[in-house]
C-alpha cells in the first residue's frame, strides 16, 4: 500500500514505532480509518512496527497485516520502503529531510544544483562524484554513503529483525555476509546467523522459534552449548562440568516447549561434534570454550618455565644494597619488608602481596631503587589493569606507568594484542593491582614477557576477582610454586586510620568494626530510607569535597533503588538538572548532557575502562554533535555520539567497577536484601576504596553477613593444579 507519514503517536528507544500514515488506497478497513484533523480526501490509519519511515518527503510502500488492539484496528508492519522521489524538487525534499546522515538543507541544494535529474543515480552508482561538492571530504562521503546504503538496502531486514533487538549495525553485518539472500535466510534458516561474530544464541533461537524451522538444527545445539560456556564465562568460570553443560542445554533447547524436543543423548553427541570441531575441549570431567583452556594450559606452562629459569641473574649481597637504599630513600623497611625486597629481587616470578596500610608501596620503591642502581641501562615497565590505577602507580614510584592493555598493544577489549608476535621489550615488568587480571589478559601478558626478563606481581588476593574468567592472582599463589612476598603488619602511622584497621578486622573474619568521623554506620530498615540517605550524604559531602572526591559504591548494578543504575539517575538530576543553557544529547536510553560526570565503560585509544570525567561542553558540527571531556587526571577528549555508547553516569558504580580506584570519601549501602552479593572480599573491596572516610548506610547485620560469609574464590579454574603437575613433570625431567 502507497502511503505517506502523517506524524509520530508513539516512538521508543528500541524502534518501535506507532505512526499515522495517509492513503488513497481504499483497501483499508473502515474500522480502521481514523477521523483526524487534516482537511483532505485522504484516508487516514495508525501503523505499528519497528524502524518505519517517519519523513513525509518519500513515499512510502508499507505491508503488513490489520490486528485488532485496544487503541482499534491498526496496520502491523512487516515491510516498510522508500520510494525514493525522481525530480529535482522530490530527490531535494528528500535529501534535506536529514534522512541521510552527513546531508543537510546546504549541501543537499549544492548536489541536487550540481547532478540535477542524476542525483539519485550518482548516490546509487558513483558516489565519489560526491567529493566535488564543497563541505564534502572523504570522511563525511563514508558517512553519507553508509547512511544511504542502510536506509536504501536494510529497511525490509530492519522491520523482521527489530522485535528480536537487533541494531542497524548487526543487520548490516546480516547484509554483508548474506547479500540480497539476507532476509530469505533470516526466515528460513536463521541458524545460519550463528556464523557472524556477535550473534547470541538467544537472539538467533527467538527468531527461529519465530519462523518455525526445526528445532533439532545441529547449528542450534552447537549454539545452545557455546551459549552456555559463555555464560559461565562471563559469571567467572573457564570450565562448566559435562553433566552441568548437558544440563543447562536441555534446559535451554527445551524451555517453553510443551514437550521434550531435545534429548540429553543428543546433547552428549552434540558435545561431541563440538570437541571434534575444536570449537570446544574437554578434559575428563571439564568443558572448556577452546580458547579459555588455552589461555589456562599456556599460562601454567609459562608460568613454570619462569620459575625454573636457569639462566636468570642475581643480585648479590642485597642486604648490603637494602642498607644503601634506606640511606637514600630516607626510610628503614620493616623485617617483612626487607624480606619481601630480597625474594622478589631474587626469582624470575614473584609476587608481593598485602592489604592497605601493610606497605607494598614503600617496598616496591626499594625493589625499584635497587634494580635501577644494578640495572642502570635495564628498561623498566610498570603497569595496572585501568588507568587510575596505573596513575596512582606512577605517583606512588615517581616512574611512568601505563595501562596493561596499551602495554600490550590492546586498543580495545578484544581478546587478542594487536600484534601478539611482538614480545615486550622491558627487563622488569612489574604489574600492579593484579586481583584484577582475569586469565585472558594474564596469558596474553605471560606470552609477550621476553625471555630472561624478570616479572613482578603486586596485588591483595582479598579483594574481589577479576571481572572476567579466572581468579589468577589466588591460584598462582594457591600453587605456592610462584615466590610469594606476603606483607601483613599494619604499620603504626597506618594503624591510626579506622578505615585501614577495620579493613584488616572485615578481612580476619572481626565484626567489631571502629566508629568514628572516618567510619560511619549509618542504619536504616529498608532500600527506600536507605537510598534517601545515600543520597542526602552524597550531597553533603559533595558540597564539603567536590563532586570529583566522593564516590557511591553499590553491590548491585539494576537491582532495586540503591543500586548503581536508581542511585545515577536521582543523583544526576540533583547534581546536575536539565537547563536551557545546557546541551543534551540523547543517546539510547540515556541522555547526557553539559556538566554529567560519567565513566568510560571499554578500552579504546587513548581512555580505559574506568576513567572517570566530566563533560565540560558539546559542539554540533553540520549534523554531528560532539562532546568535550575532561578525566579527573585533566587529559581532555572530544567524543562522538558513536564513542558516548562506551560511557555511563559515575556518581555511584558497583563495587566491582571501583577496584584499581581510590576516592577520598565512599559511600556504601549494604542491605540484607543484597544477601546474594553479601561476601567478605566484596565489603572489603568497598572499603579499601577510601582513602580519607567511609560511610555504611544499610543494616548492621547485612554488614556481618559480609564480613562471615567467605566463599571467595569458588571459580572453575584449575590453574594452580596445571602449575603443580607441569613443575612436578619439569622437575622429573631434570632428575632424571
Amino acid at each position: 500500500m502507497l502511503c505517506r507519514f502523517d506524524r509520530a503517536i508513539f516512538q521508543s528507544d528500541n524502534g518501535y514505532c506507532v505512526f499515522s500514515y495517509s492513503t488513497q488506497d481504499e483497501s483499508v478497513p473502515k474500522e480502521a480509518r481514523k477521523n483526524t484533523f487534516f482537511s483532505d480526501d485522504k484516508i487516514h490509519f495508525t501503523a505499528v512496527g519497528y524502524h518505519l519511515v517517519s519523513t513525509n518527503v518519500v513515499e512510502v510502500e508499507l505491508d503488513g497485516t490489520w490486528e485488532q488492539s485496544k487503541h482499534g484496528l491498526q496496520m502491523s508492519v512487516t515491510t516498510c520502503k522508500q520510494i525514493v522521489p525522481t525530480d529535482q524538487a522530490g530527490v531535494l525534499a528528500y535529501l534535506s529531510s536529514g534522512i541521510i546522515k552527513g546531508v543537510g538543507p546546504e549541501i543537499a541544494k549544492a548536489i541536487v544544483a550540481k547532478f540535477g535529474d542524476k542525483t539519485m543515480e550518482v548516490l546509487d552508482q558513483n558516489p565519489q562524484q560526491l567529493l566535488s561538492i564543497r563541505g564534502i571530504a572523504r570522511t563525511k562521503l563514508k558517512t553519507i554513503v553508509a547512511s544511504y546504503e542502510e536506509t536504501k538496502a536494510l529497511s525490509d531486514l530492519m522491520i523482521y529483525l527489530a522485535p528480536f533487538g537487533v541494531s542497524m549495525k548487526k543487520a548490516a553485518m546480516i547484509k554483508e555476509e548474506f547479500g540480497d539472500q539476507s532476509l530469505q535466510i533470516v526466515k528460513t534458516d536463521p541458524f545460519q546467523l550463528c556464523r557472524i561474530k556477535g550473534f547470541g544464541f538467544m537472539t538467533v533461537d527467538s527468531i527461529a522459534r519465530k519462523t518455525k524451522v526445526s528445532l533439532k538444527h545441529p547449528m542450534r545445539y552447537a549454539g545452545a552449548i557455546n551459549y552456555v560456556l559463555d555464560e559461565a564465562r562471563v559469571s567467572g568460570h573457564l570450565f562448566l562440568s559435562v553433566d552441568e553443560t548437558v544440563g543447562r542445554c536441555y534446559d535451554l533447547l527445551n524451555s517453553d516447549c510443551e514437550a521434550e524436543v531435545v534429548s540429553e543423548g543428543e546433547i552428549r553427541q552434540a558435545i561431541s561434534n563440538e570437541r571434534l570441531e575444536s570449537r570446544i575441549y574437554v578434559e575428563g570431567t571439564r568443558v572448556y570454550l577452546s580458547y579459555e583452556r588455552m589461555c589456562e594450559v599456556k599460562a601454567a606452562k609459562r608460568i613454570v618455565s619462569m620459575i625454573l629459569q636457569e639462566d636468570f641473574e642475581e643480585i648479590y649481597d642485597l642486604d648490603e644494597k637494602i642498607d644503601q637504599a634506606e640511606q637514600t630513600l630516607k626510610q628503614k623497611l620493616a623485617p617483612s619488608q626487607r624480606k619481601a625486597v630480597k625474594l622478589c629481587l631474587s626469582h624470575p616470578i614473584s609476587i608481593m602481596t598485602g592489604g592497605p596500610g601493610s606497605g607494598k608501596t614503600t617496598t616496591l620503591r626499594f625493589i625499584l631503587d635497587i634494580y635501577k642502581k644494578e640495572y642502570p641501562s635495564n628498561e623498566i615497565l610498570l603497569a595496572a589493569p585501568t588507568g587510575r590505577a596505573s596513575r596512582r602507580m606512577a605517583e606512588q614510584t615517581g616512574m611512568f606507568a601505563s595501562t596493561l592493555h596499551s602495554a600490550l598493544g590492546l586498543i580495545t577489549d578484544e581478546e587478542s594484542p594487536l600484534n601478539d608476535t611482538e614480545l615486550l621489550p622491558a627487563d622488569l615488568i612489574v604489574v600492579d593491582e593484579f586481583s584484577m587480571v582475569d586469565m585472558r589478559l594474564a596469558y596474553i601478558l605471560l606470552e609477550r614477557i621476553k625471555p630472561g626478563a624478570q616479572l613482578l606481581i603486586v596485588g591483595d588476593a582479598d579483594q574481589l576477582p577479576s571481572v572476567g574468567a579466572g581468579n589468577v592472582l589466588r591460584e598462582m599463589i594457591r600453587s605456592e610454586k610462584v615466590p610469594t612476598a606476603v606483607l601483613d603488619t599494619i604499620f603504626r602511622q597506618a594503624s591510626n586510620s579506622r578505615i585501614i584497621v577495620n579493613a584488616h578486622a572485615i578481612n580476619h573474619n572481626d565484626t567489631h568494626l571502629q566508629y568514628g568521623d572516618d567510619f560511619q554506620m549509618l542504619e536504616v530498615q529498608n532500600a527506600e530510607d536507605a537510598a534517601q540517605l545515600v543520597v542526602k550524604n552524597y550531597l553533603q559531602e559533595v558540597s564539603q569535597h567536590g563532586l570529583e572526591n566522593v564516590q557511591i559504591l553499590s553491590p548491585f548494578r539494576k537491582r532495586g533503588s540503591v543500586a548503581s543504575n536508581a542511585l545515577n539517575e536521582t543523583i544526576r538530576d540533583l547534581v546536575n538538572p536539565a537547563s536551557m543553557r545546557k546541551m543534551e544529547l540523547k543517546c539510547g536510553s540515556r541522555v547526557f548532557r553539559v556538566g554529567d560526570r560519567i565513566m568510560q565503560t571499554a578500552n579504546r585509544n587513548g581512555v580505559s575502562n574506568g576513567d572517570v570525567g566530566l563533560i565540560t561542553g558539546m559542539e554540533k558540527e553540520d549534523d554531528e554533535v560532539f562532546v568535550d571531556i575532561r578525566l579527573l587526571d585533566g587529559r581532555e577528549l572530544r567524543y562522538s555520539k558513536d564513542m558516548m555508547e562506551d560511557v555511563e553516569f559515575s556518581y555511584c558504580l558497583t563495587i566491582h567497577k571501583s577496584q584499581g580506584q581510590e576516592y577520598p570519601v565512599i559511600i556504601v549501602p549494604l542491605l540484607k536484601e543484597h544477601y546474594i552479593m553479601l561476601r567478605r572480599n566484596l565489603l572489603y573491596t568497598a572499603v579499601t576504596r577510601a582513602k580519607a572516610k567511609v560511610i555504611l548506610i544499610g543494616q548492621r547485620q547485612a554488614v556481618y553477613i559480609a564480613i562471615h560469609k567467605c566463599d571467595v574464590g569458588q571459580r572453575n579454574t584449575v590453574l594452580a593444579d596445571r602449575i603443580v603437575a607441569y613443575y612436578n613433570r619439569e622437575m622429573s625431567k631434570r632428575v632424571a
